[in-house]
């Protein structure tokens, strides 16, 4: 009876996780869209391709770019979509959107290496942009350097949809929650996201919010709509498996999404799909899936991370595309925790305001847990050695409860990078989740703790 007792606990709660964000928490979506500057190196000339995305519900307008041009470089020529105007001065490349209705993807410019002293070549962009919240932003700066191999990889197109994935795991029941949202300015039609139900699992029920209608084949839990309007997001589309006698270590699925474009100049249909969503059966596990492709190399390419209850601590498990390779490979695993939730306390990092380093070198097969201080500076001196563990697609980390001030419940974001200095541009940081819904993103083992009281 009270193992029952803790089991409806444990999954009342968790499905209360999943389905319900935490309206009290406040996130500042900055800078409000996605900017990438992307240079490749050929035949004496530097390419710069340009995609830029609104993250945001109000039409942006008089989008500016303003490119200086690297030093000991000419400029050559630049080109664009036709709603966006492309002028060079002398001395900058600028690029000006009036409204944007649809994100920029094929802008580019090219530059002619000039000066042949010089082998690293560094550009930046200033932004600014009107609308709701007008503002202006400046990037980091972007190098490359022409001497190493080219690294040959482009960021991939922008989707029109943004799909994210999530599971909480209590005991023998799975509920996994997607997120779809339009971030490409334009209606979509007949939209329709299926979801295969992990072998051995047996479906349980599914949930959406109007307009979507749910089916299930026997085989695949389907969402379904007419219309999915510009810059909506929706969510979650639910669905809940058990797992009652499955043995299998893992329990693997993912979800993808077809859809009909509304507009000229855009593919008739598109598709996508996240990441796998790597969950252990009969465990106390939050799960959150990552788009797969957006980073060069499968050895960092994250599928998912989990997290989970391993009493008296917590274990954070990195699942990869890829082979890791042996330890030596320059691989850098991160986990970031930001204790209280909130953005305007502790270190700045990817919409959160982080406290706790958790992080495991592949180069060294070592990994420790590292502390802000108080100047809100990373303390290594104060850093300690915690236990992992590297497989060939996975690896798991566990960190004491005490080392974390026993803090249970908190948000969250992962890193991961490929420190490879062999190529040019350097490899981008692999980042998980792909957006900064705070749904995705907070942990709470409140439904265990809960449970176990009321056992004792």
């Amino acid at each position: 009876m009270q193992k029952a007792h803790k089991l409806s606990l444990v999954i009342c709660v968790a499905l209360v996780l999943v389905l319900i964000p935490a309206p009290e928490r406040v996130y500042a979506q900055w800078p409000p869209f996605r900017f990438d500057l992307t240079p490749s190196y050929e035949n004496g000339r530097i390419i710069y391709r340009i995609r830029f995305y609104s993250r945001v519900d109000w039409t942006m307008s008089h989008v500016t770019f303003k490119i200086p041009l690297p030093e000991g470089t000419r400029f050559l020529e630049a080109s664009a979509q036709s709603a966006t105007y492309v002028d060079f001065d002398g001395a900058e490349v600028t690029f000006f959107t009036p409204d944007l209705y649809r994100p920029i993807r094929t802008a580019s410019f090219v530059v002619e290496v000039t000066d042949p002293t010089m082998t690293v070549f560094t550009a930046h962009a200033w932004i600014a942009w009107q609308g709701d919240q007008p503002g202006d932003y400046l990037t980091g700066d972007v190098s490359i350097d022409v001497t190493k191999q080219p690294l040959n990889w482009e960021v991939p197109a922008f989707s029109g949809l943004q799909l994210d994935a999530s599971a909480a795991v209590a005991d023998d029941l799975i509920t996994y929650a997607i997120y779809p949202s339009n971030v490409g300015g334009r209606r979509m039609w007949d939209l329709k996201i299926n979801v295969a139900i992990p072998e051995g699992t047996t479906f349980l029920l599914a949930e959406a919010p109007p307009s979507f209608v749910t089916s299930f084949d026997g085989r695949e839990v389907s969402f379904s709509t007419l219309e999915l309007e510009r810059w909506a997001e929706v969510g979650p589309l639910s669905f809940k498996v058990s797992t009652e006698g499955v043995t299998a270590p893992f329990a693997v699925t993912h979800a993808w999404a077809v859809w009909k474009n509304v507009g000229r100049g855009v593919l008739a249909e598109e598709q996508t799909r996240t990441g796998d969503i790597v969950v252990q059966p009969h465990a106390w596990q939050w799960v959150a899936s990552d788009m797969i492709g957006d980073v060069p190399f499968y050895n960092y390419d994250l599928t998912s991370i989990a997290l989970q209850e391993d009493e008296p601590g917590l274990k954070i498990i990195f699942y990869t595309v890829g082979d890791l390779g042996p330890v030596g490979e320059p691989l850098r695993f991160s986990l970031y925790i930001d204790s209280d939730c909130l953005t305007d306390t502790g270190r700045w990092k990817n919409y959160r305001g982080v406290e706790y380093w958790v992080r495991y070198d592949h180069k060294r097969g070592r990994a420790a847990i590292i502390f802000l201080d108080e100047e809100e500076s990373w303390n290594w001196a104060e850093s300690v050695g915690v236990d992992s563990l590297a497989g060939e697609k996975m690896v798991t980390v566990w960190v004491p409860y005490d080392l974390l001030e026993d803090s249970r419940q908190f948000c969250w974001v992962g890193e991961v990078s490929n420190t490879t200095q062999g190529f040019s541009p350097n490899p981008p940081i692999e980042r998980v989740p792909n957006r900064e819904d705070p749904r995705l993103t907070q942990y709470d083992d409140e439904a265990e703790v809960a449970a176990t009281a009321t056992e004792d």
